[in-house]
């Protein structure tokens, strides 16, 4: 199994010393400690898989409040569990379930070794990511690169734009080919959260800005195809988005659900048949997902449109406060229940998509296949 790695950014050497003998007394992990100023290169070579981290530069009465940034570059570089460890810890006010805050003073060593214990779950299943992605990106740049020289026949120059998006979609491909051997997925697997991008996809969810995340009625599915969604500057500025409204669950079918009740045996087999199909008449089931999408329904028939520059598509269309928004994208759908729902858009409109692309230099392919003699 491969080594736990542990690095330990402070400006105090002696202190790093100290710390670094605790851990090293139980545990044998492999520990890098340094100042601040190395940091990013450490994080790109060294890879740790949990960091200690002091916010302070200097003495509290005149240091740099360095921590801050550092912290904001493992956030955006190579995040893992951080155990903030400084004098004054409450000063990184960064929220998340892999972020510990020890206060510096008497036995605080003893305190920091038991946050990176409980962290070695996290930092092992860190690992196993990492290292799949690693492995899942060599492969795909091996195989894209030569099946992209044998289109662009051997000239580096004309695949650029093409390799990149190559790679992304077979490493893509191949992270989703091993999730099957993790056994069934669960229903709440299907959403991104929070959603990647700064532009909207079928089957992106929407919630009305100062709704309730527990109200159904205060989400909206979008159900334009992804190709009409595209950022293009040929597109009107007040394009419409197609979404259907959301309901209670209890609203499915004609199971005569109630709340406060619980499901009959009868009910169970007719839900599992539905859920199991992806839709019944006009009603799409959406799973929840706590804290961002309720159990919900999408009534297909209950169609609205919706000014694309109303919708905040990133957090930072609320942070900043941009445009005038009344909704914002809170989940997307990974495949292949997007396509569940454009099949649903489907029966509602009866009109596929496609996005754009290149057709001269389809044009020219044909073109140049009728030349070749096998073709004839």
């Amino acid at each position: 199994m491969t080594h736990i790695k542990v690095l330990i950014v402070d400006d105090n050497t002696q202190l790093r010393r100290t710390l670094r003998a605790t851990i090293e007394e139980v545990q044998t992990w492999e520990i890098k400690d340094q100042g601040f100023e190395d940091l990013p290169e450490s994080l790109c070579q060294f890879r740790p898989d949990m960091i200690i981290l002091d916010l302070i530069n200097g003495a509290p009465q005149d240091g740099q409040d360095t921590g801050n940034a550092s912290f904001g570059e493992i956030r955006e570089t190579w995040f893992c569990p951080v155990i903030v460890y400084s004098a004054f810890p409450d000063k990184q006010t960064f929220d998340h379930p892999y972020v510990a805050r020890v206060k510096k003073g008497k036995d605080s060593e003893k305190r920091v070794l038991e946050c990176l214990e409980k962290f070695i779950p996290e930092a092992r299943l860190i690992q196993s990511v990492h290292q799949d992605f690693d492995l899942r990106i060599r492969e795909a740049l091996r195989d894209s690169v030569r099946a992209l020289r044998d289109q662009a026949g051997g000239t580096d120059g004309s695949i650029g734009s093409a390799v990149r998006r190559a790679v992304r979609r077979l490493v893509a491909a191949r992270m989703d080919a091993g999730t099957s051997q993790d056994g069934n997925l669960q229903a709440w697997e299907r959403f991104v959260i929070p959603p990647i991008g700064d532009h909207l996809l079928t089957a992106d969810l929407l919630k009305r800005l100062g709704g309730e995340w527990m109200n159904p009625e205060d989400f909206r599915l979008v159900l334009t195809p992804s190709c009409d969604l595209v950022i293009r500057k040929d597109l009107n500025e007040r394009q419409q988005v197609l979404v259907s409204r959301c309901e209670p669950i209890r609203k499915l079918g004609k199971i005569d659900l109630v709340p406060g009740r619980e499901l009959t045996k009868k009910q169970k087999e007719r839900l599992r048949s539905i859920l199991t199909e992806g839709m019944t008449d006009t009603f799409l089931p959406i799973p929840g997902f706590k804290g961002h999408v309720p159990v919900m329904v999408a009534n297909l028939k209950q169609l609205e449109l919706i000014e694309i520059q109303k919708i905040g598509t990133t957090s930072q269309d609320q942070v900043n406060g941009t445009g005038n928004f009344e909704f914002e994208r809170v989940a997307s759908t990974d495949s292949p229940f997007r396509e569940t729902v454009a099949w649903a858009y489907l029966r509602v409109t009866g009109r596929p998509g496609l996005p754009p692309f290149d057709v001269a230099g389809w044009l020219c392919d044909i073109s140049d296949y009728l030349k070749l003699s096998e073709y004839q």
